[in-house]
């Protein structure tokens, strides 16, 4: 495939970086708080359950209002849980801890596979970007985990004003790049936003499915970083 491609883009969540600490532990620490005690593995269990639900959903967000978007998702990680009560009160308590904690790009890492793949790839003869649903913060998170350096160009949806799924997004990257879409690889962690996008722009996509819950998807899939080196 290396001789195919002229450009790598990459996702930002889930992909290269993740919340510090990751989402379902923080949906652990809120829910403890409230008296609500479930294991850690329980409440991962929900919340990876929930993102593969979910994943459709995802690719209809808008960026503006998605109050009721969320509203759907922790309460299906609640009931998952057996929690039968009013979900309002706990769903608020998680929104504000979510807005309060990972507004601070300090609340942001690097997965341990990223700086090694992004190492190797600077050595390498790939115009290197990345395309992300996400507002400017992204870009005082990768500038505080020192990761901007690695990328010729960085692409975020708020300040193009077009999302992922979206082809446009991923052909402003491309044009940006100076190269045809059927060049380009994208790796990204949501098959409906990412793999399903990708290839509708006319891009290479592979799903990097970290959290081993898209069994069923019909792509070439890996599950680490370390893993991508066979394709180029």
């Amino acid at each position: 495939m290396t001789e195919e491609l002229d450009a790598l883009f990459f996702d930002a969540g889930g992909t290269l970086i993740d919340m510090c600490p990751p989402n379902y532990l923080t949906i652990h620490e809120v829910l403890a708080r409230m008296g609500l005690r479930h294991s850690v593995e329980k409440v991962k269990h929900a919340v990876y359950k929930a993102e593969r639900v979910f994943d459709n959903d995802v690719a209809t967000l808008q960026g503006t209002d998605e109050e009721t978007f969320w509203l759907k998702y922790d309460t299906f990680v609640l009931r998952e849980l057996g929690f039968e009560g009013d979900v309002q009160p706990v769903v608020r308590e998680l929104s504000k801890t979510f807005d309060d904690t990972y507004s601070d790009p300090k609340n942001w890492s690097e997965y341990p596979d990223t700086r090694p793949m992004l190492e190797d790839l600077g050595k390498r003869d790939f115009f290197l970007g990345m395309i992300s649903n996400a507002t400017p913060l992204l870009r005082r998170v990768m500038d505080h985990l020192d990761l901007t350096r690695y990328f010729d160009e960085i692409v975020v949806s708020s300040e193009v004003g077009v999302r992922k799924p979206a082809r446009e997004i991923f052909w402003i990257a491309a044009r940006n790049a100076k190269v045809q879409p059927n060049r380009c690889l994208y790796v990204g962690d949501r098959l409906a936003v990412d793999v399903v996008g990708a290839r509708k722009a006319g891009m290479n996509a592979i799903l990097l499915d970290r959290l081993r819950i898209f069994r069923d998807a019909d792509c070439v899939k890996i599950n680490d970083l370390a893993s991508l080196r066979r394709f180029l």
